[in-house]
């Protein structure tokens, strides 16, 4: 299956305008809260169901577990998108997807025992609506802007009443230190699924005296989050000192529009998950950095028994122990003496990786569901505190 090209980004930067159909949505009126008993739907609003995203992903495997447990669940659309290219990219995404899609002319007349944002935009658009409102916190997104009106009602958003669940723990804590909230702030386990990215046992014998190393990393070119530009220097300069060295570093780059252009590697685009794999079976080290909330592609790294190596800068060492993958600093130097010093250890490397797997399976889609399912069950109790 293909997905379908859309002109929507995950992250909009356009102007006022974009808000011509919810303008009286977006108000300071705090939310107002109806529960009740027993809750039976559950809707997402999401900003368009786009290809290759892993929030809409992630949204997808969430609504499609808890479809399963017995919820008529829906994806909302506010933005103008075909439900035909939201159904197409849904199973892209997340093949065999459950619950129903929604175009943005039916949000002014659909109804929900429960809503729950997805982006900053749709907390305001939820916030006054019949029903229970929730936010999915997938990221701390006053970040996504340069610093100005944007990240301010980015940042108001967490302050608006809705009950908030944050994927993993760093987004609630981010949430916490810099807004003044007055509603529920749960956070669910950061889920990875293993079952796409089975471990390909390896040889790591191998990387002993290696003369040619191949690297698959992940970024976005235009997003800092992913730190494209840092990353590309680093890496850069990196090649330069190993080839002192006599080491030739191959560089795959993936996960952005195959029509950028990096100053070094090979760009592979956006890949399917069986790419994915195919890929990460085939390199020797995975690299992929977060600056904000974390991504899904170390865990995909990881499953598969690729050796990952992040940066102590970013925010991995609050997702990932110490023991299962290689922490260095955001520089080529330490970078390169790194890649130099692990491929010397191979038991190192066998024993983090089988760290890493067991770790894995610690924090599954499962637990993910259970958490969510729990957070639902205490709706009455103003939360399940996690702090």
């Amino acid at each position: 299956m293909e997905p379908v090209n859309t002109e929507m980004e995950d992250i909009k930067q356009g102007n006022i305008h974009d808000y011509d159909n919810y303008l009286e949505y977006f108000n300071n009126k705090p939310a107002k809260q109806e529960r009740q008993e027993k809750y039976h739907s559950l809707t997402f609003v999401s900003t368009g169901i786009i290809p290759y995203d892993g929030g809409i992903t992630t949204m997808l495997h969430l609504g499609t577990l808890l479809s399963q447990q017995g919820y008529d669940v829906y994806y909302q659309s506010c933005v103008p998108q075909k439900v035909e290219d939201m159904r197409t990219n849904a199973e892209f995404n997340f093949p065999g997807y459950q619950g129903t899609c929604l175009a943005e002319e039916q949000f002014f007349n659909h109804s929900s025992d429960i809503w729950v944002a997805t982006l900053w935009e749709t907390a305001y658009l939820i916030k006054n609506l019949p029903g229970y409102k929730m936010y999915f916190v997938q990221d701390y997104e006053p970040y996504f802007y340069p610093y100005g009106d944007r990240s301010q009602l980015a940042k108001r958003s967490y302050e608006l009443g809705l009950h908030m669940v944050s994927l993993g723990p760093w987004c609630a804590e981010m949430v916490q230190k810099n807004c003044h909230i007055n509603s529920p702030l749960d956070y669910i386990n950061f889920p990875v699924d293993v079952a796409h990215y089975q471990l390909k046992e390896r040889n790591f014998e191998k990387y002993l005296g290696k003369k040619i190393l191949n690297l698959a990393v992940y970024t976005k070119f235009n997003s800092p989050r992913r730190a494209p530009i840092n990353l590309q220097m680093v890496l850069y300069n990196t090649e330069k000192l190993l080839k002192e060295k006599g080491i030739e570093l191959n560089i795959n780059y993936f996960g952005t529009n195959k029509n950028e252009r990096f100053i070094n590697g090979r760009n592979l685009g956006k890949l399917t998950k069986a790419q994915l794999r195919d890929l990460y079976y085939q390199s020797d080290f995975g690299i992929a950095p977060s600056m904000t909330n974390f991504s899904l592609v170390p865990f995909e790294m990881m499953s598969s028994g690729l050796p990952f190596i992040d940066f102590e800068e970013g925010t991995g060492p609050e997702f990932i122990p110490d023991n299962c993958c290689w922490y260095t600093r955001f520089n080529e130097y330490n970078l390169s003496a790194l890649l130099q010093k692990i491929c010397c250890q191979p038991k190192s490397l066998a024993k983090k990786t089988a760290n890493a797997k067991k770790y894995l399976n610690s924090i599954t889609w499962k637990k993910t569901l259970s958490d969510f399912l729990e957070i639902i069950a205490n709706i009455d109790k103003k939360g399940v505190a996690r702090n």
